[in-house]
């Protein structure tokens, strides 16, 4: 008899308990299952991301994203004393928002090398903002090698616009387009393109 009411109790339970987990459920959510303020929120500044990193690997940054446009010698990955001041003008700015830091190389060396070269240029930026301040965990790095740069460039000096790590505002918000690629150019809001340095 006690194994029957047991059994009874059981499926009892079952019926009364059965239930489907509502379609968008996410268990990391802040919000309630349909999803809070927070999860929108979180959800648009991951779109911003997402359509920031599509315009910077098809090369169609909009100018008013970028914070400031970091050059480098010649095979060279270190922030050099001459560019420091470009970032720490930034570093404010940097340490308020979340940045896209995109390094680039020019077309010399092969296709491995300088995405290993360009990853280690924007690394090199975003250590440096961490040194004045900045969070790590927003500033999120990007190497995309020698894709944008000119090939006809024939010697160092030539390819010298190539060799840079681009710092962009993940919440800029205006248009962000996918469109035919255009030259990246610092924001005009006091940010002029500082001359390229000179090969060694």
């Amino acid at each position: 008899m006690k194994r029957f009411t047991f059994l009874l109790a059981v499926a009892a339970l079952s019926v009364g308990c059965t239930s489907r987990i509502p379609e968008g459920f996410s268990p990391l959510s802040s919000g309630n299952s349909a999803g809070g303020p927070d999860s929108l929120d979180t959800r648009s500044v991951n779109a911003r991301r997402d359509a920031l990193a599509n315009a910077i690997r098809s090369g169609n940054i909009p100018p008013e994203a970028i914070l400031t446009t970091v050059y480098f010698e010649f095979d060279k990955y270190t922030v050099s004393a001459s560019e420091r001041a470009k970032v720490d003008a930034v570093a404010g700015r940097v340490k308020a928002t979340e940045v896209i830091i995109a390094g680039y190389t020019d077309h010399f060396g092969t296709e491995e090398y300088n995405l290993g070269l360009s990853d280690r240029r924007a690394q090199s930026v975003r250590d440096y903002l961490v040194k004045l301040g900045a969070n790590q965990g927003k500033a999120e790095v990007m190497a995309l090698g020698s894709q944008h740069a000119d090939k006809n460039a024939a010697g160092r000096q030539s390819g010298a616009k190539d060799r840079k790590a681009i710092i962009v505002d993940v919440n800029y918000s205006g248009p962000v387009s996918s469109g035919a690629a255009r030259p990246a150019t610092p924001a005009a809001a006091g940010a002029a393109p500082a001359p390229v340095p000179s090969a060694l």
